[in-house]
């Protein structure tokens, strides 16, 4: 048991200079998440357009609970309100599966324009890791601001072009 345990210690030891020297030739990059996502103006065009798209879906939801409330006033059998039914469960779930593609598409778009701000300005700076600031206690460059910076000069959502599976209508 000894044996083992000296063994240990002499190896952790052995490796003791390799780790203290590659963290101090290694530069680490923070960066705060949180104000990258809420100064990035596309990122704020997109929740926007993702709250629209969310209202209209629940005005859809409410329409359609309207129409069969009506549907179901009338004198008609309970096959005729069955099909009804699923009429508009159909139409919403169209809408909800719409709606849900288009928020994934926007929030897939905001996190690749962040990523890629950040390896470009990790690239200029010589960085060779980049955290975010909730992670790191103490240390590290942060490049917030010339990430902030690039992020701006980012082409707006709504002139970007569509991508062709989008525009096709396919998945």
């Amino acid at each position: 048991m000894y044996r083992i345990l000296l063994l240990v210690v002499v190896l952790s030891i052995g490796f003791w200079p390799v780790g203290s020297y590659a963290q101090a030739n290694s530069k680490i990059g923070v960066v705060d998440g949180e104000k990258l996502f809420d100064e990035y103006p596309n990122a704020q065009e997109a929740t926007k357009k993702i709250a629209d798209a969310q209202d209209e879906l629940k005005e859809s939801i409410t329409e359609s609970e309207k129409i069969y409330g009506e549907f179901e006033k009338q004198k008609k059998s309970e096959a005729e309100k069955l099909t009804k039914q699923k009429e508009l469960q159909a139409k919403i779930d169209l809408k909800a599966k719409e709606t849900k593609k288009m928020i994934e598409n926007l929030s897939s778009k905001i996190e690749q324009d962040i990523l890629q701000s950040i390896k470009t300005v990790a690239g200029e700076k010589a960085l060779d890791i980049v955290f975010d600031k909730r992670a790191v206690l103490h240390g590290g460059v942060d490049v917030t601001q010339p990430v902030l910076e690039l992020l701006k000069k980012k082409v707006p959502i709504a002139n970007q072009p569509e991508s062709k599976k989008d525009s096709k209508g396919t998945n």
